[in-house]
């Protein structure tokens, strides 16, 4: 009756809300602030796509808050066999001039054995994140991106990341790093196929601290 006869707490309690404890025999209160666990990955937004667009942009949430960004996408499915791109925003635009330098190793393995390969691109109009993504309805693919210190404007951005995907038969993973040949603060990220649309997937955003 103590504990129904109270008013019920419907969310996370705020930092100064008291609780009590048992301090060796000794009851004492506690700010909630001080039990409390912070998470390593804040999740800062969610984007869904469930038919067919020509890019994805994140734009908000990418500022200095965090040294470290991730981005993780999952059910990424293509309208074409085609590469998949990487282009960063500044100050609220999107660069798409020959500043972009990207590595893509990729090791791929099918019925009849497998293989690997490299793509490397330098001042570029955009990163390759991805060799040719296919387009079949099954072969969905899913990443984790990282993006670093994106709103020091005394370095050039970097990225780096894996992805996991299908072209065809085969089953496929890329690792990935780039850079764009700027110093000014990254505040958004494009992602898109060189042909086709993006048909299918999450893309979820998270500050690291």
């Amino acid at each position: 009756d103590v504990i129904s006869g109270q008013t019920a707490l419907a969310a996370t309690p705020a930092d100064t809300d008291e609780l009590l404890i048992s301090d060796g025999g000794v009851i004492k209160r506690i700010d909630y602030s001080y039990i409390k666990s912070d998470p390593t990955h804040v999740l800062l937004s969610t984007t869904n796509v469930t038919s067919g667009v020509s890019e994805v942009d994140i734009t908000s949430n990418i500022d200095s808050t965090y040294k470290c960004y991730m981005i993780t996408c999952t059910g990424l499915s293509s309208t074409a066999n085609a590469n998949f791109a990487i282009q960063l925003y500044k100050g609220g635009s999107l660069d798409t001039g020959s500043v972009y330098d990207s590595y893509l190793s990729f090791y791929n393995a099918d019925d009849s054995g497998g293989g690997g390969s490299t793509n490397k691109q330098t001042n570029n109009s955009s990163m390759i994140f991805t060799d040719e993504f296919g387009e079949e309805a099954e072969n969905t693919g899913n990443f984790i991106l990282y993006i670093f210190d994106p709103s020091n404007t005394a370095t050039d951005t970097r990225l780096g990341g894996n992805i996991y995907y299908s072209r065809g038969d085969t089953t496929t993973k890329g690792s990935f790093t780039g850079r764009i040949e700027e110093t000014a603060a990254v505040d958004g990220i494009r992602f898109k196929f060189l042909s086709g649309n993006i048909d299918g997937g999450q893309f979820k955003l998270y500050g690291i601290n």
